[in-house]
């Protein structure tokens, strides 16, 4: 929907300024946003996100049309790098402009700190794209990015792969935490994605992207009972993935990541198929995740398990951008 003519100016108002109910009303459309187009349920980070602002503990700012909120975005920063957590704009208001002057606001008081070196994003509901992305002047590097969905009725005709005798599999369990933080790092070294997300870059990173996963509701509910590594001969973790549930009916692929040295040897596959099976044992009638769209070798065993691209979006990386 396009944005309305407006009566008068939109301005920026610190999300610590505000009670919680300020934003009853984006945070409802934005759920039912998440719902109709992902089939995502996102009450539980609208939750989060609310109870942090009645805190008045979340940096941010709300896009204001009078008194009243029509749109917000937030952040976090951790050592060098800053994360723009989420920008919404309501649909009657969401434009060029209005998108760029969140996400420009939230740009400029990051730069302040001369610790932030970097700024990444990845706003699934954000309507900007491309060129269009140039708050303050600032473009980012983009990294068009798949949003894939994929039903659970065919996975019956999935035969499991006979894997190699001296590899096993195994259900996660947090004693598998110390080695998937290093698979995580070997694997992704020189890789898209550890452009998109510095976390790959190390072990003490990935270890910080596994635990959001497993304890934050960003990605969904975590399901241990979904998530598998893959066990070489030595008993270390070479192969893993992630599942999570993000509403009663739909499961997530959070993470996939296979060793260099056992990739090609119907891991991934194997992986992928008992996750998926778990996840449709535990009610998820359909499965998502997200994929960089340079990566086409992973893409292609997700179309195997018959994955469509439901939504694109892009990754957006700010570097060196302090003048």
């Amino acid at each position: 929907m396009a944005a309305r003519e407006q009566a008068r100016p939109t301005r920026l108002l610190e999300l610590r300024s505000l009670n919680s109910a300020a934003l009853e009303r984006v945070l409802g459309e934005e759920r039912a946003r998440w719902r109709a187009m992902l089939h995502w349920d996102f009450t539980p980070s609208a939750e989060l996100v609310s109870r942090y602002v009645g805190m008045q503990a979340l940096d941010g700012f709300a896009l204001l049309d009078g008194d009243e909120a029509v749109g917000y975005t937030y952040w976090v920063a951790e050592e060098h790098k800053g994360l723009v957590g989420d920008l919404y704009v309501r649909d009657e208001w969401r434009s060029t402009a209005n998108e760029n002057l969140l996400l420009g606001a939230a740009l400029e008081q990051l730069r302040r700190s001369p610790w932030i070196q970097r700024v990444e994003a990845q706003l699934l509901q954000l309507g900007l794209r491309g060129a269009q992305v140039a708050p303050a002047g600032m473009r980012p590097r983009t990294y068009p990015r798949h949003f894939m969905l994929a039903q659970t009725t065919g996975l019956s005709g999935k035969r499991p792969m006979l894997l190699e005798p001296e590899l096993r599999l195994e259900r996660w369990g947090s004693r598998w935490l110390d080695q998937s933080c290093e698979l995580i790092a070997e694997v992704y070294r020189g890789h898209v994605d550890s452009e998109i997300n510095d976390q790959y870059h190390t072990p003490a990173g990935a270890r910080r992207f596994l635990q959001n996963i497993v304890h934050y509701p960003g990605c969904g509910h975590f399901s241990p009972a979904s998530s598998w590594v893959a066990l070489d001969p030595a008993g270390r973790a070479r192969g893993l993935v992630l599942a999570t549930m993000v509403s009663p009916q739909s499961g997530h692929i959070a993470q996939v990541c296979i060793s260099p040295e056992l990739q090609g040897r119907g891991i991934g596959y194997e992986l992928l198929r008992r996750s998926m099976e778990s996840l449709e044992a535990g009610g998820a009638q359909e499965v998502s995740l997200t994929v960089t769209a340079a990566n086409r070798q992973a893409i292609r065993l997700y179309e195997r398990f018959g994955y469509q691209v439901a939504y694109q979006f892009e990754a957006l990386v700010w570097e060196g951008f302090r003048t």
